[in-house]
Parts: structure tokens; C-alpha cells; sequence
């Protein structure tokens, strides 16, 4: 019998071992392949094309839905969630635990016996328990598990909806401070091609020294402002490079980096807002799991029914000896001071907040939807302006440079027809990246 004993504890360690392989091999996988470090920018896909291949800004954007840190954070919380819910699922399944010992012990009772007396026996056990009926514990659980898990899903579309939003934040911020940096350039050389001919002007007794030095100080200073666009390029570099999810800052040639405007009044996007915005949905499923909690509070002022069957069985030699217990329940709390009480209460005022930040959210997302709407209508009418500027500011120079050329202005008009054309080219970036950023703002809350 013993022999028959030791067989099954056998049997029962190896089933429980076969059960949990496969778990406890992904488990060491995980620990093994560190997955979630920074990654390297050699080790992504588009390191194989070269520094000198564009890459357009939705491959980017797309990487960084897939491997930025905030998602894959996120990512595990729906994990969880689902774990969480298998759990519940789980609590009308009946739960069985198995033991066996074996117990050696002495017997001595001559304190001058310096021989071990003793004996041995085996022991072993089984239970179960069963949970039959809970007044709808399980049931409210299970529904606030399911909202638990629709948030953290939504919560995930967030996170991979911020995650491109920063690309592409990052894409346009790049590509403005580039186009600035070369008006800033454009700005240098004519400002150095001023200051050269203002000397052989100089040479030939057309101009004064005043004009020569007023020349190089404005050519000094548009080196600097040359030197400033330079620098606000490599920061730019630095913000895209943090989208990605880099720890580094490689050479990246951007390619295509337009981005369709958003049709529809403020209004039609608040609209699907409402519908289509994970941000909302989060909070509208956490609300839901707040609903929920709420009556499984209720529930709990009711008993639980249950079943225990025990199994047991002990001795040192055959036949052992055997033993059950059948045991059905109902348990409940008697008293406990007003603390199922306060419980639904303090459900009830989660619930009321989480629909309280639902509609505060609403109304946050309403307020920036109209906010960006403005913006992009007024860098829409500024992009106009600017462009016609442009066209007018081109024309005063060509006519003022080519009046100082033959004398008829003088250096200070000619300055001031430069000023006017850089600012001219700059409105004109600023005004079209404007509203391009408006534009993935309002994708981003509408959640496009």
C-alpha cells in the first residue's frame, strides 16, 4: 500500500508539473529575452536602407504604434486584464488541493538508550472546495472585469495614438526647423553678398566706411541667427529620436510628411469624439466597472453557499487509514460594524466620480477640439497672407537691390528689403507648419 501511496504522489506532482510547463517556460523566456529595452537604431528595419533613404512619416509613426515603451506598457495592462478575467471566470470552478508525507519520528523513552528508537507513516490527503452560489458576487465581478478589460483595450489605443502623435509632431518640427534653417542660410549669404559689394562699392568711392560696417554687422548677425536655426534643427533631430523610443541620435532623411486636413466643423469632430476618441472610451469603460462594483457591494450583504469534501488518509502499515469529511455551507457576516455599508457607499462616490471624469474629459476634448479648429483656421488665413507677403516682399527686393546697385537707395532700404524678405519666407514655414500640427491634433482627439 505504501508503494501504492508513493506511485500517486508521483502521478500528482508529474500531472501538476505537465499542467504549468509551458507557462513556466514563457516565464523564463521572458526573463531571458530582454524584449522591452531601448532599442537600437541599427536593429530597426529602417537602418538597412541607408542614411541618405527617406523615410516617410507614416512607416515611422507605424514603429513607434508597434514599439514605443508607453504601448507595450499599456499592451501588458490588457494582459493583465484578460488574466483578470480568466480569474473570475474561474471562481465556480472547484479547486482541488493534494498532499502526502511521510512522517518519521522517535520514540525514545530511556534517556540512557543511545539508540534511535522510532517508526514512520504515511499520510496523504485531498480536498476540494466548491463555491455554488453567491447571490451574484461572481456575476457583478465578472461584468466589471469585462469593463476593466474594454478600458485597458482603449487604454492601449490611447497610448499608440500618442505614440504617432509625437512622431508626427516630431516629423513636422524637424522639417520646419530645416526650411527655417535654410531661410536663415539664404539670409547669410545675401547679407554676405551685401557686405562684398558694399566694399567694391567702397573701393570705387560709392560708399562710405559707415555702409561697410553696417554691412558686416548685419552679415554677423544673420551667421548668428544662422547658427541658431542650426542648433534648433539638432534638437528638433533629438525630439524625433525620443519618439522613436532611441536612446541615440542617428542621421534620419525624412521623406513623404504630409498629412490630409480633417474635414468637418468643430462640432462634426466632437461628434466622432465621442464615438471614436479611446480616451473617452477608456473613461466611459471605467465608469461601466464603477457601475458594476456597485452591485457586487450590494451582493456582498448576502451569504455564500459552498461544498468542502475532504479525503484523508494516514498510517505505517496496510491497511491505512481512511477518512472523509462532506462538508456544505453557508457563511456569512453577522456583524462588522457598518462596513458592507460603508463599502456600497464608498462605491457609490467611485462611481459618481468616474462619470464625473467622463464628463470632464468631454468637456476637456470639446474645449481643445475648438481650440485647434481656431488655430487651423487662423494659420489657414495666415498661410494666405503670408504667401502673398512673400510674392510682394520677392518684388521689393529685386527693385531695391537693383536701385542700390546703381545708387538710387541706400544701404538702409536695401537692409530693410532683406529683413522684410526673411521674415516674408519665415511667415510662410511657420504659417504652413502651423496648420499642419493642428491638424494631427485634432486626429489625435477625434482619434483618427
Amino acid at each position: 500500500m505504501n508503494k501504492n501511496i508513493f506511485a500517486a504522489s508521483i502521478a500528482v506532482c508529474a500531472v501538476s508539473a505537465l499542467s504549468g510547463c509551458a507557462t513556466v517556460r514563457q516565464a523564463r523566456e521572458a526573463q531571458e529575452n530582454d524584449s522591452e529595452r531601448t532599442v537600437k537604431w541599427a536593429e530597426t528595419p529602417f537602418a538597412e536602407r541607408g542614411a541618405e533613404s527617406p523615410i516617410p512619416m507614416d512607416e515611422l509613426a507605424e514603429w513607434a504604434r508597434t514599439n514605443a515603451p508607453a504601448v507595450i506598457q499599456a499592451r501588458q495592462d490588457v494582459v493583465q486584464a484578460q488574466i483578470a478575467l480568466r480569474s473570475v471566470k474561474a471562481s465556480f470552478i472547484p479547486v482541488v488541493d493534494g498532499s502526502i508525507a511521510y512522517t518519521y519520528a522517535s520514540q525514545n523513552i530511556d534517556p540512557h538508550n543511545t539508540e534511535w528508537d522510532g517508526d514512520g507513516s504515511w499520510g496523504g490527503g485531498l480536498s476540494l472546495n466548491w463555491l455554488l452560489f453567491d447571490f451574484g458576487r461572481t456575476r457583478a465581478s465578472t461584468r466589471r472585469a469585462v469593463a476593466s478589460l474594454a478600458a485597458a483595450d482603449r487604454a492601449e489605443r490611447v497610448a499608440e495614438n500618442n505614440a504617432v502623435y509625437a512622431v508626427r509632431a516630431a516629423c513636422f518640427a524637424v522639417n520646419r526647423a530645416r526650411e527655417l534653417h535654410e531661410v536663415a542660410k539664404a539670409t547669410a549669404e545675401s547679407y554676405r553678398e551685401h557686405r562684398d559689394q558694399t566694399k567694391d562699392r567702397r573701393d570705387v568711392g560709392a560708399a562710405m566706411d559707415y555702409e561697410v560696417s553696417k554691412a558686416e554687422v548685419d552679415y554677423q548677425n544673420a551667421l548668428l541667427s544662422e547658427i541658431s536655426a542650426a542648433n534648433a534643427v539638432e534638437t528638433a533631430r533629438a525630439s524625433l529620436a525620443l519618439a522613436l523610443g532611441l536612446a541615440e541620435n542617428p542621421e534620419i532623411t525624412l521623406g513623404d510628411c504630409s498629412f490630409d486636413e480633417i474635414p468637418g466643423s468643430a462640432e462634426q469632430i466632437m461628434d466622432t469624439a465621442r464615438t471614436n476618441a479611446p480616451a473617452l472610451a477608456a473613461l466611459r469603460a471605467a465608469a461601466d466597472a464603477a457601475k458594476d462594483y456597485v452591485d457586487w457591494t450590494i451582493c456582498d450583504l448576502y451569504p455564500k453557499l459552498s461544498f468542502s469534501l475532504t479525503f484523508d488518509a494516514k498510517g505505517d502499515s496496510s491497511p491505512l487509514l481512511w477518512n472523509y469529511a462532506a462538508v456544505p455551507a453557508v457563511s456569512q457576516t453577522l456583524f462588522a460594524a457598518g462596513a458592507k455599508n460603508r463599502q456600497i457607499e464608498t462605491a457609490v462616490a467611485q462611481l459618481r466620480a468616474a462619470r464625473s471624469r467622463l464628463a470632464a474629459a468631454e468637456q476637456e476634448t470639446w474645449n481643445a477640439i475648438l481650440s485647434a479648429s481656431l488655430a487651423a483656421d487662423r494659420a489657414r488665413k495666415s498661410l494666405a497672407v503670408a504667401e502673398t507677403a512673400l510674392d510682394a516682399a520677392r518684388q521689393n527686393y529685386d527693385v531695391v537691390s537693383n536701385r542700390y546697385e546703381v545708387g538710387k537707395s541706400s544701404a538702409l532700404e536695401r537692409t530693410d528689403a532683406q529683413v522684410a524678405l526673411s521674415s516674408a519666407e519665415a511667415n510662410v514655414v511657420t504659417a504652413r507648419y502651423d496648420l499642419m500640427d493642428t491638424q494631427i491634433l485634432l486626429a489625435r482627439l477625434a482619434g483618427l
